[in-house]
């Protein structure tokens, strides 16, 4: 054993075992070992205050192993162990005007620096927290990637700042003339494209830029030197930022900043003037160029000339007049050559360029945007996830797309940062070495034996559905994009054509194989199969759905590595499912052993204890990793229990509701169950409580959880316990039991994830921490919250952890909002709903499709039914209690107290019973959505039919019909 070997090991045998603790479920050891080796050798003072402080020592060794980068920041420069223990506990989003007041108080400091240095170094303080917050799970990539670029924003402005003065004390300050032929000062600003432009940077991204100025002109001159022109005072400008920020000077540079996105290229001037840049956008550029600019913004320097230069582009970005064909066409012409350029030099998997990858998602979203943009401006996003989900909203895109494009990019892109993180480098390819590429799974949150077989089946999932949706959009023709047909309509031959047949003739054989032989009516052979898929479908509610779904499981049947038990009445229920639901059918299809649900015999719903069964199938498991694997396995099960008797229309609208209901309050009392094993693993003995109670909002919090259902909720801990983890503060504990609950809930593995959960709602949003003390939250009720949140928190329910301690928050929770409310002016509280209301229509349908129905944003939609009862029970003092929380049973409450007269409750009350069941019959089809598509869309036809409707235009009529006595009664209560 070496010396330095001897040392470290007389470390981790520590008598408290502490370090060997946090040591323990690290993704890398060894880097955690050697960051304490070396900081001990050349660091020993530094060293022995970081051993005493827990708190510190946890992140430091989470910053060694998941960034051996950054362990030698914080051994290079162990002041900064202190400043971060400071900062770790905010952790609210840095905005760009934070983050430069924190370069000057560190310019103060570092006085003695080049500016070039000086920003070089920021910028790798400052990554030590952001990473921290990473790894950590406090921040999401969205927040990630936004303070990645809020941190360029500041350090692009301060060189900014510093390269114009030095230039204004040269030549004085670039002078134009303004509009009422005033001698004024001439803008400039700093144009963001790509990932910095959409907010989305990442950790080692190049900074494309490009420098525009606002008049040509004359500088003033000054006692140094003659005067100059603007344009060469501008030139020299953009030099000066470029080399402060891009050039390296005895360290790495802060950022690689590319200005070949400027106009003409390499070949252009560094400065555009305005009229200029505008002309060659006009008349020069090419396709590509101009699709660059929907991700552009001023990242330093005027806004308004921004706003000037977006403003007057605009129109040659998003052409009113292109086809959607040359607008796919340009785009897809363009990956095309990058697929050329990454096939010559193709090492491993390329996470942002191959197929598959992050640059297909941007784009699908792209390629969309600017085929539709021109006619529809609130496509014209800039950030690619909200983009996605405009798109959706449009339906330009399915939102089961959406879902898994969405969910696609966040795991792309933590990838992405996980790789670059490592070292530091400008790196996109997932090693092909066995230890390396385990080692990248478990810094990506796979954990157990399993870890890098769970992670390449994650990636491969991920690509396969990109790859799926980028071939539908740039699909030549609607028959390539729509797949193989495999139902033969009625009066066609019987016989289907020879690639029909082969696909239900491959599905048929496929099921024969593992269908119960003892158990059949029929003969078990490939013909008595395939009849029967046939049969079935044609009775289904969707035939062709049916068998192209059908086919597509029996795919994943043939490639399953275990026998499947299928029975006659299995496969029957399979292919109505797959009929009734393309949610449904994809899940089986990734999961065929869920097959074996369908084939197991039928039992009541009423019967099941879901708490107990989840419970029960992870209590054996004994790692992180093996139990959030078998509570998705088990939830899976249950959820296609609801679903198969749904799609049979064995139960109705609101008892699926109910049952999902107590499926999602079941799983967040087990996903706590969870979180509170690993924190346990992870820290050692719990020595107080924990204590915390989860609140729901919305759907959950009415009984209302529909397929696809988001969860609203509230994590808050009891304020007279103190921390469970004698290391930790209260809110450090609290804080890592809630990423764990969440991570249980949320977090894809290879069995997929449970639910989205939406903390949104918590005191300050997104900028507050994720649990909060139970004092905290009610003071922040009382004295901070505004009256859009009292029409959130009127619904607030206590659903999982300690019962008792969330009874009783809800109860003194709803008694300061109804106070607040009493104590406002009724005009007011009146006034403020309906504005609240009327900015969330008009975000959410502006230049919707005439020709689709917004169910739930739209005028008369379900938003409308929301608000008006939310509305009353805060003016009249009317509290939802007891156990049915429904909007149906509210409406009945306020009824009963005379807030809705008879024809007003009758019109919501109807109004409300169609738009759920609508609802919910989209959402057992697709998924996710908000609008009924159009009369002569499939899925409108076949609701109406389910619903008892002659046919879709029935079905509108009577929509629209219900939908304006909604409006009209809304606008009676809220005007």
């Amino acid at each position: 054993m070496t010396d330095s070997s001897r040392r470290a090991y007389n470390v981790f045998v520590a008598p408290n075992g502490q370090i060997e603790s946090l040591l323990r479920d690290l993704p890398d050891e060894t880097s955690a070992r050697v960051f304490l080796d070396r900081l001990q050798i050349d660091q020993p003072h530094a060293y022995q205050k970081l051993v005493r402080d827990s708190g510190s020592l946890a992140d430091c060794l989470a910053l060694a192993t998941w960034s051996p980068l950054l362990a030698t920041t914080l051994e290079q420069s162990p002041q900064y162990i202190p400043w971060l223990a400071r900062e770790r506990a905010d952790t609210r989003v840095r905005t760009a005007e934070q983050l430069r007041e924190s370069l000057a108080r560190f310019a103060l400091t570092n006085s003695s620096l080049t500016p070039a240095v000086l920003f070089a170094r920021f910028r790798r303080r400052e990554l030590l927290r952001i990473y921290l917050h990473d790894v950590r799970r406090a921040h999401t990539l969205v927040e990630t990637t936004e303070e990645l670029s809020n941190l360029a924003d500041a350090i692009l402005d301060y060189a900014l700042g510093l390269a114009r003065q030095t230039l204004d004390n040269k030549y004085g300050p670039p002078l134009c003339e303004d509009e009422h032929d005033r001698i004024a000062t001439a803008d400039f600003c700093v144009l963001a494209l790509g990932k910095l432009g959409s907010r989305e940077l990442n950790y080692a991204s190049d900074i494309d830029l490009v420098f525009i100025y606002s008049d040509d002109g004359m500088t003033a001159g000054s006692g140094e030197r003659d005067k100059v022109t603007n344009r060469e005072y501008f030139i020299k400008l953009a030099e000066a930022i470029g080399k402060l920020v891009g050039q390296p000077a005895g360290e790495s540079p802060a950022y690689r900043v590319d200005l070949r996105l400027r106009p003409h290229g390499r070949d252009g001037a560094l400065a555009c003037s305005l009229d200029e840049i505008v002309k060659y956008y006009d008349q020069t550029a090419q396709p590509w160029e101009r699709q660059a600019l929907i991700r552009s913004r001023a990242a330093a320097g005027s806004n308004q000339l921004f706003s000037q230069f977006a403003g007057a582009v605009q129109k040659y970005i998003y052409r009113a007049n292109v086809s959607v064909k040359d607008a796919l066409a340009s785009v897809r012409l363009a990956k095309q050559k990058i697929d050329r350029q990454v096939e010559r030099h193709a090492t491993g998997f390329n996470v942002k360029l191959q197929r598959g990858g992050i640059r297909e998602i941007e784009f699908i979203a792209q390629a969309l945007q600017l085929a539709h943009g021109g006619l529809d401006e609130w496509l014209r996003g800039a950030h690619t996830l909200i983009s996605l989900g405009r798109l959706a909203d449009r339906d330009l895109i399915s939102e089961q797309e959406r879902t898994q494009l969405s969910e696609a990019y966040v795991f792309l892109r933590v990838l992405e940062h996980r790789l670059q993180m490592e070292h530091g480098l400008q790196t996109h390819t997932v090693p092909e070495n066995e230890a390396q590429r385990s080692l990248v799974a478990r810094r990506m949150g796979f954990s157990s034996g399993s870890a890098l077989e769970d992670f390449n089946q994650a990636l491969v999932l991920h690509t396969l559905r990109v790859r799926r949706a980028y071939d539908r959009v740039f699909a030549e023709n609607v028959e390539d994009a729509a797949g193989p047909s495999v139902f033969i309509p009625e009066g066609e031959s019987a016989s289907a054509t020879a690639r029909e047949a082969t696909v239900i003739h491959h599905a048929a054989a496929m099921f024969a194989a593992h269908l119960s032989k003892e158990t059949s009516e029929f003969p078990v052979d490939t013909d008595s199969v395939a009849q029967l898929l046939t049969d079935t479908a044609h009775h289904s509610a969707n035939p062709k759905r049916a068998l192209a779904l059908t086919a597509r499981v029996a795919a994943s049947v043939a490639k399953a590595d275990d026998q499947i038990g299928l029975s006659q009445s299995g496969l029957i229920a399979l292919v109505r499912l797959c009929g009734a639901s393309e949610l449904f059918g994809e899940m089986v299809a990734a999961n065929p052993a869920l097959l074996a649900v369908l084939s197991a015999p039928a039992r009541k719903l009423q019967q099941r204890d879901y708490r107990a069964q989840l419970r029960a199938c992870v209590d054996a498991e004994r790692t992180f990793s093996a139990e959030l694997s078998a509570f998705r396995r088990e939830w899976s099960k249950l959820l296609i229990e609801i679903g198969a008797q749904d799609a049979a229309r064995e139960i109705s609208v609101a008892e699926s509701n109910r049952h999902q209901t107590e499926l999602a309050i079941a799983s967040i009392n087990v996903a706590y169950l969870i979180a509170r094993r690993e924190l346990v693993r992870r820290h050692g003995r719990i020595d107080a409580g924990p204590r915390i109670a989860v609140l729901a909002l919305g759907r959950l919090a009415s009984g209302g959880v529909d397929y696809a259902s988001d969860l609203d909720i509230i994590i808050l801990y009891d304020s007279l316990i103190g921390s469970p983890i004698s290391t930790l503060t209260r809110d450090e504990a609290y804080a890592r039991l809630c990423e764990l609950l969440i991570a249980a809930l949320s977090s894809l593995t290879r069995e997929g994830y449970l639910y989205r959960v939406d903390l949104r709602l918590r005191p300050d949003g997104k900028n507050g921490p994720l649990v909060t003390s139970s004092e905290g939250f009610l003071e922040y009720l009382k004295q901070r919250s505004a009256i859009w949140e009292w029409l959130a928190y009127v619904k607030l329910r206590a659903v999982a952890g300690d019962l008792e301690l969330g009874k009783m928050i809800e109860t003194h929770a709803r008694h300061a909002v109804h106070e607040r409310a009493a104590a406002m002016d009724g005009n007011e509280l009146r006034r403020e709903a309906r504005h609240i209301r009327g900015r969330l229509e008009k975000e959410k349908t502006r230049l919707r499709r005439a020709d689709a129905i917004d169910i739930k944003y739209g005028a008369g939609g379900m938003l409308d039914v929301y608000f008006a009862v939310r509305y009353l029970q805060l003016r009249d003092d009317i509290s939802d209690e007891g156990d049915d929380r429904s909007t149906r049973a509210t409406l009945d409450r306020l009824a009963a107290a005379s807030s809705l007269e008879t024809a007003d409750y009758e019109a919501l009350s109807n109004g409300y019973e169609l738009l759920r069941a609508v609802d919910h019959r989209l959402r057992l089809i697709v998924g996710k959505v908000a609008s009924l598509p159009s009369i002569d869309h499939s899925e409108s036809e076949e609701i109406a039919a389910q619903l008892g409707f002659k046919n879709a235009a029935a079905l509108h009529e009577a929509l629209i019909g219900r939908m304006q006595a909604i409006r009209a009664t809304y606008d009676r209560i809220t005007q």
